[in-house]
């Protein structure tokens, strides 16, 4: 796996920045058919993925911590994270 990126170490700190990100973990361990899976199903999700914009309506920069709830119809699967930090600017 791919460790120790921005202080995070292991299996399960893998998995909390996936969910604070929004994404997700695929583990393949060293076994190269789940590797080709892997990049079979990150090829198909990127052929499939739709991006989404908005513009808050609190335009305080605070650094607080801003949620962000999607939702959808017909059954489709929602990846993204669950919020934002608002920082200020920087000069």
């Amino acid at each position: 796996g791919f460790y120790g990126f921005g202080g995070y170490s292991g299996d399960s700190d893998m998995k909390k920045l996936t969910a604070e990100t929004g994404g997700r973990l695929i583990e393949v361990g060293n076994k190269t058919e789940k590797l080709k899976q892997a990049f079979d199903q990150i090829s198909e999700e990127l052929r499939s993925q739709y991006n989404i914009g908005y513009v808050p309506t609190n335009s305080v920069k605070n650094g607080g911590f801003r949620r962000v709830q999607i939702r959808s119809k017909d059954g489709y699967k929602i990846q993204a994270r669950s919020g934002y930090f608002a920082m200020p600017d920087k000069d």
